[in-house]
């Protein structure tokens, strides 16, 4: 399996859009090969809060968040990801940040739609939808060993939709891509897009603890992603 590293590129308020500044660079830095084009959507559910508990100094657990993910590439699948019950911070404010979530998968299509709807309509008193993102004719892109896919975020449904910025995948394809060496590789891909000099950009490697390992990593990566710009 490929390994991947994102990156998310704001909007600004400027004429100049990150996503064309980003082919500008690839085209004229390299020749690449053009790939389908690709595309995403995320459905993100926040759980509801609990009754306010009577003691002042117990401090609420935090919330957790479920999300419907669809993608291009998985295009028998969707997976649905959560992240896991996290005990309430201590008074000091200490607690565990960004949980890894659990992801399975589920047949794309019909069984998705079901799901989804169970959600909204049975389980509404515990989950209440929060946003949907989705990726629409995304543009993709080989260079070598490395494979680049980037596309507009956009927030909504129908025409009212808000571009929240832009989401850049790049996966390292050739040999040597193991999980064994999986630091070396995320490395390859950080010089890899620091020679393409794209200002403003944050960037998010995968998980490293052996409980990820499950064929899901870079389908965890994009659920934590996701779940950040919620």
């Amino acid at each position: 399996m490929s390994i991947a590293v994102l990156y998310f590129l704001p909007t600004t308020s400027t004429d100049t859009s990150p996503l064309a500044d980003l082919v500008n660079r690839l085209t004229s830095r390299y020749n690449p090969s053009i790939l389908p084009r690709w595309s995403l959507r995320q459905r993100l559910f926040r759980s509801t809060p609990g009754p306010s508990p009577n003691d002042e100094s117990v401090i609420a657990a935090p919330a957790r968040y479920l999300q419907i993910l669809s993608l291009a590439d998985h295009s028998n699948d969707s997976h649905i990801g959560i992240t896991p019950v996290v005990a309430a911070p201590a008074i000091n404010g200490t607690t565990t940040a960004d949980p890894v979530p659990t992801v399975i998968s589920i047949p794309a299509g019909p069984s998705t739609d079901e799901f989804s709807q169970l959600l909204v309509s049975r389980l509404g008193p515990l989950w209440q939808q929060r946003q949907v993102l989705a990726v629409i004719d995304g543009l993709a892109f080989e260079i070598g060993d490395f494979r680049v896919r980037a596309g507009e975020l956009r927030q909504g449904i129908g025409g009212a939709q808000l571009v929240r910025g832009v989401v850049v995948e790049v996966s390292y394809t050739g040999q040597g891509g193991g999980e064994q060496d999986r630091s070396q590789t995320e490395e390859m891909i950080t010089i890899f897009w620091d020679e393409l000099g794209v200002k403003g950009a944050k960037g998010f490697r995968g998980g490293k603890k052996a409980e990820e390992e499950d064929g899901f990593e870079n389908v965890r990566l994009w659920c934590r992603v996701l779940m950040l710009k919620g």
